[in-house]
């Protein structure tokens, strides 16, 4: 099983890319990050028309990611349990049954946080981190 990793910068913008790297490496699993893109606005179609399962949590501008695969997960979750709706899209987790085998695939935009020092961003960031180890 191969798994990747792409940090798209806007799907929409850079979907051609998309393309060459899984005719490049033909993955099981992509993670998108930065999607930039409302739920609505999301390029499903294209993206089913590369043989993936297309699951995604995205807003305007910022942030959001996708989760893409070869394989119909059985259950995703977006975000963390108890988001506010206003809430950074910045997590998606599938989970799947592989060879009778269960599966959890995460894919987060991780916050980088600024230094300790930043009164916003960085205790954002540990909140960020905390509530995926809860």
């Amino acid at each position: 099983m191969m798994f990747v990793s792409f940090n798209v910068n806007s799907i929409r913008t850079r979907l051609h890319q998309l393309e060459a790297l899984i005719e490049s490496h033909n993955p099981d699993f992509i993670g998108l990050q930065e999607t930039k893109v409302r739920d609505e606005e999301f390029p499903v179609e294209a993206i089913r028309e590369l043989g993936y399962h297309v699951h995604f949590h995205g807003q305007k501008t910022h942030y959001g990611v996708a989760l893409l695969s070869r394989i119909e997960p059985d259950q995703v979750v977006k975000g963390y349990p108890g988001d506010a709706e206003e809430a950074q899209c910045r997590l998606i987790t599938g989970q799947f049954t592989v060879n009778g085998q269960k599966l959890t695939v995460i894919n987060g935009y991780f916050p980088q946080g600024e230094s300790r020092s930043h009164p916003i961003k960085f205790p954002a960031k540990e909140k960020f981190y905390a509530d995926l180890m809860a």
